[in-house]
Protein backbone atom coordinates (compact mmCIF):
# COMPACT_ATOMS: atom_id res chain seq x y z
CA UNK A 1 0.00 0.00 0.00
CA UNK A 2 2.96 2.36 0.52
CA UNK A 3 4.42 1.72 -2.38
CA UNK A 4 1.13 2.85 -4.49
CA UNK A 5 1.02 5.80 -2.79
CA UNK A 6 4.49 6.94 -3.23
CA UNK A 7 4.00 5.91 -6.72
CA UNK A 8 1.03 8.06 -6.82
CA UNK A 9 2.35 10.65 -5.09
CA UNK A 10 5.58 10.48 -7.55
CA UNK A 11 3.26 10.97 -10.36
CA UNK A 12 1.03 14.00 -8.89
CA UNK A 13 4.12 15.46 -8.61
CA UNK A 14 5.69 14.67 -12.17
CA UNK A 15 1.93 15.88 -13.59
CA UNK A 16 2.64 19.52 -11.16
CA UNK A 17 5.63 20.05 -12.82
CA UNK A 18 4.67 19.40 -16.12
CA UNK A 19 1.82 21.75 -16.06
CA UNK A 20 3.62 24.45 -14.70
CA UNK A 21 6.82 23.58 -17.05
CA UNK A 22 3.49 23.91 -19.36
CA UNK A 23 2.67 27.49 -18.90
CA UNK A 24 6.41 28.59 -18.34
CA UNK A 25 6.89 27.38 -22.29
CA UNK A 26 3.78 29.24 -23.37
CA UNK A 27 5.07 32.02 -21.37
CA UNK A 28 8.34 32.03 -23.09
CA UNK A 29 7.34 31.24 -26.54
CA UNK A 30 4.32 32.19 -27.01
CA UNK A 31 3.75 35.58 -24.83
CA UNK A 32 7.39 36.20 -24.75
CA UNK A 33 6.70 37.62 -20.98
CA UNK A 34 3.86 39.88 -22.71
CA UNK A 35 5.67 41.64 -25.62
CA UNK A 36 3.97 39.22 -27.81
CA UNK A 37 0.71 41.30 -27.41
CA UNK A 38 2.67 44.42 -28.09
CA UNK A 39 4.02 42.84 -31.33
CA UNK A 40 0.31 41.65 -32.43
CA UNK A 41 -1.24 45.02 -31.89
CA UNK A 42 1.59 46.53 -34.35
CA UNK A 43 1.14 43.84 -36.89
CA UNK A 44 -2.45 43.71 -36.96
CA UNK A 45 -3.10 44.94 -40.19
CA UNK A 46 -0.44 42.41 -42.16
CA UNK A 47 -2.63 40.63 -44.55
CA UNK A 48 -2.21 36.54 -44.37
CA UNK A 49 0.42 36.45 -47.91
CA UNK A 50 2.01 38.89 -45.98
CA UNK A 51 2.65 36.66 -42.93
CA UNK A 52 3.16 33.51 -45.57
CA UNK A 53 5.73 35.61 -46.97
CA UNK A 54 7.82 36.48 -44.02
CA UNK A 55 7.83 32.41 -43.05
CA UNK A 56 11.33 30.87 -43.01
CA UNK A 57 10.71 27.40 -44.97
CA UNK A 58 14.08 26.71 -45.67
CA UNK A 59 15.94 24.62 -42.81
CA UNK A 60 19.16 25.73 -41.25
CA UNK A 61 18.64 29.06 -43.12
CA UNK A 62 18.75 30.83 -39.04
CA UNK A 63 21.34 27.97 -37.32
CA UNK A 64 24.08 28.59 -39.99
CA UNK A 65 24.37 32.42 -38.94
CA UNK A 66 23.74 31.81 -35.66
CA UNK A 67 26.57 28.46 -35.14
CA UNK A 68 29.08 31.13 -36.61
CA UNK A 69 27.99 34.00 -33.72
CA UNK A 70 25.50 35.99 -36.23
CA UNK A 71 24.16 38.27 -35.66
CA UNK A 72 26.08 38.62 -32.42
CA UNK A 73 26.93 35.68 -30.23
CA UNK A 74 24.60 36.51 -27.39
CA UNK A 75 21.65 36.52 -29.48
CA UNK A 76 22.79 33.35 -31.12
CA UNK A 77 23.69 31.48 -28.09
CA UNK A 78 19.99 32.86 -27.00
CA UNK A 79 18.63 31.61 -29.64
CA UNK A 80 19.93 27.90 -30.08
CA UNK A 81 20.27 26.98 -26.62
CA UNK A 82 16.56 28.70 -25.78
CA UNK A 83 15.12 26.55 -28.38
CA UNK A 84 16.75 23.31 -27.18
CA UNK A 85 16.62 23.74 -23.48
CA UNK A 86 13.40 25.32 -23.28
CA UNK A 87 12.42 21.56 -24.99
CA UNK A 88 14.44 19.59 -23.14
CA UNK A 89 11.96 18.70 -20.20
CA UNK A 90 9.26 18.18 -22.55
CA UNK A 91 11.46 15.02 -24.14
CA UNK A 92 12.22 14.32 -20.35
CA UNK A 93 8.79 14.05 -19.03
CA UNK A 94 6.94 12.81 -21.73
CA UNK A 95 7.72 8.78 -21.20
CA UNK A 96 7.75 9.60 -16.98
CA UNK A 97 4.04 10.86 -17.87
CA UNK A 98 3.00 8.69 -20.48
CA UNK A 99 3.68 4.64 -20.45
CA UNK A 100 3.51 5.02 -24.79
CA UNK A 101 5.55 7.68 -25.43
CA UNK A 102 8.90 5.95 -24.50
CA UNK A 103 10.63 5.45 -28.01
CA UNK A 104 12.31 8.14 -29.85
CA UNK A 105 10.50 8.13 -32.63
CA UNK A 106 7.02 9.07 -30.21
CA UNK A 107 8.81 12.15 -28.68
CA UNK A 108 10.28 13.06 -32.26
CA UNK A 109 6.14 13.28 -33.20
CA UNK A 110 4.55 14.72 -30.15
CA UNK A 111 7.04 17.47 -29.37
CA UNK A 112 7.28 18.49 -33.55
CA UNK A 113 2.79 18.66 -32.81
CA UNK A 114 3.76 20.99 -29.62
CA UNK A 115 6.21 22.88 -31.38
CA UNK A 116 4.21 23.05 -34.73
CA UNK A 117 1.39 24.35 -32.93
CA UNK A 118 3.36 27.20 -31.18
CA UNK A 119 4.64 28.19 -34.48
CA UNK A 120 1.46 28.60 -35.87
CA UNK A 121 -0.38 30.34 -33.22
CA UNK A 122 2.48 32.96 -33.25
CA UNK A 123 1.72 33.26 -37.14
CA UNK A 124 -1.83 33.53 -36.90
CA UNK A 125 -1.59 35.81 -33.84
CA UNK A 126 1.10 37.76 -35.24
CA UNK A 127 3.16 36.87 -31.83
CA UNK A 128 6.47 36.04 -33.24
CA UNK A 129 7.72 34.83 -36.17
CA UNK A 130 7.28 31.63 -37.78
CA UNK A 131 10.60 29.58 -38.73
CA UNK A 132 10.94 25.77 -39.42
CA UNK A 133 14.73 26.13 -37.76
CA UNK A 134 12.70 26.74 -34.44
CA UNK A 135 10.95 23.55 -35.23
CA UNK A 136 14.17 21.96 -35.66
CA UNK A 137 15.13 23.23 -32.56
CA UNK A 138 12.73 22.40 -30.59
CA UNK A 139 12.48 18.78 -31.52
CA UNK A 140 16.28 19.03 -31.01
CA UNK A 141 15.79 19.54 -27.76
CA UNK A 142 13.18 17.02 -26.82
CA UNK A 143 15.22 14.14 -28.21
CA UNK A 144 18.04 15.55 -26.05
CA UNK A 145 15.72 15.52 -23.05
CA UNK A 146 14.24 12.05 -23.60
CA UNK A 147 18.27 10.83 -24.35
CA UNK A 148 18.78 12.06 -20.42
CA UNK A 149 15.78 10.28 -19.44
CA UNK A 150 16.99 7.50 -21.23
CA UNK A 151 20.49 7.40 -19.83
CA UNK A 152 19.29 8.39 -16.00
CA UNK A 153 17.12 4.88 -16.48
CA UNK A 154 20.48 3.33 -17.89
CA UNK A 155 22.30 4.20 -14.72
CA UNK A 156 19.20 3.56 -12.45
CA UNK A 157 19.43 0.05 -13.49
CA UNK A 158 22.83 -0.67 -13.22
CA UNK A 159 22.94 1.18 -9.71
CA UNK A 160 19.79 -1.43 -9.12
CA UNK A 161 21.44 -4.08 -10.67
CA UNK A 162 18.76 -4.55 -13.14
CA UNK A 163 18.66 -6.02 -16.45
CA UNK A 164 17.74 -3.50 -19.36
CA UNK A 165 15.14 -3.81 -21.71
Amino acid sequence: MKNKLKVKGFKIAIWSLFVIYLLVLINVILLKDGIAFTMAQYRHKITITQKLSGINYIPLTTIFPYLEGKPSVNIAIRNLLGNILAFSPFGYMLPLLFKRINKIKSIFFVSFALSLVFEAIQLIFNMGSCDIDDLILNVSGAILGFGVFCLFGRVKNRILGLKEV
